[in-house]
């Protein structure tokens, strides 16, 4: 198994630092991970009030169904 990874990450950094072809390869590695990393980021930005409201309202019944077990 070592050797499968190892021989596929010489394989891609073959494939990426050829001199000439490789630059446009990087180039465009390089926009699609800009372009994930700035989906991720509206996606999650997006979901950050749902996710903050959601902790409220549990943080608020908590309490309260606590109340119950010790009864």
């Amino acid at each position: 198994m070592r050797t499968l990874v190892t021989f596929g990450l010489g394989a891609l950094a073959m494939y990426l630092f050829d001199p000439q072809p490789g630059r446009g390869r990087r180039s465009r590695f390089r926009d699609r991970l800009t372009r994930a990393r700035r989906l991720v980021s509206r996606r999650a930005a997006g979901r950050a009030p749902d996710l903050s409201y959601r902790q409220y309202v549990a943080s608020s019944e908590a309490p309260q169904s606590a109340q119950h077990l010790g009864r």
